[in-house]
């Protein structure tokens, strides 16, 4: 397992989101999107740094209410809603001190706020040197070999071949069991980002977890579910 002292952990959270407006400090279950990330990351191991990458001072001063945590001011070219985090990641990795520090940069998306410490560290664990990548993964809610598109006038037209919906084998059972990445980690060697700059790329270790700890939110329905799983006793936050 890698060095948590020579590991740094990335939150990265802009201002800017626009189908969810201020998304990163909006309360749920009591607390900032943003603090579930962040709590999680401190609790999982002595990490050696959690860096809050951000452009918005009031996600700064949220993030800088706990303690051992650091904060990215973001440059403004690393701040537009069509800046992908890779970049961000990317441009972290290629700086002398965080080279010169740390062996591995792991990324927690704020949007997946009910990943828990336990599999934070066990995602941490499943870093081994033969691999590049240890990314999370739960199933998908709907097996994804049903799948279509429909083209510009309305017909369908299937995704995978065979597709289970021409071959009649439509039961969910029979289906392969097919993941998705679902935001709750994503760990690698720094050598290997700046040699591939993507997690996705050569040897990707996948971790699964439950599809209630992978919840996503991404708009105002997500937030009311979230909520609503932890009002209702469905999910237990600290």
């Amino acid at each position: 397992m890698p060095d948590p002292a020579r590991t740094i952990i990335v939150v990265p959270a802009r201002g800017g989101s626009k189908r969810l407006p201020r998304k990163n400090v909006l309360p749920l279950g009591g607390k900032p999107l943003i603090l579930h990330a962040v709590d999680v990351a401190l609790a999982a191991a002595p990490f050696g740094r959690v860096l809050v990458s951000t452009d918005d001072p009031e996600i700064k001063t949220v993030a800088l209410s706990r303690k051992g945590v650091t904060v990215d001011d973001r440059a403004t070219s690393l701040a537009g809603d069509k800046v992908k985090v890779v970049d961000v990641i990317g441009e972290l990795t290629d700086r002398p001190d965080i080279q010169r520090d740390f062996d591995v940069i792991g990324m927690l998306l704020p949007t997946c706020p009910f990943r828990t410490a336990e599999q934070v560290a066990a995602g941490f664990a499943a870093l081994i040197a033969e691999s590049d990548a240890a990314i999370s993964f739960s199933t998908y809610e709907f097996p994804p070999q049903s799948a279509v598109s429909l083209d510009d006038t309305g017909r369908m037209i299937p995704l995978f071949d065979p597709s289970p919906l021409l071959t009649g084998n439509t039961r969910s059972q029979d289906q392969a069991p097919a993941y998705r990445p679902n935001g709750a980690y994503f760990f690698t060697w720094i050598a290997s980002f700046r040699r591939l700059r993507s997690f996705y790329t050569g040897q990707v270790s996948g971790v699964t977890m439950p599809r209630l700890n992978s919840i996503d939110i991404d708009d105002a329905q997500d937030f009311q579910y979230a909520q609503f799983l932890i009002d209702s006793g469905q999910i237990t936050i600290s």
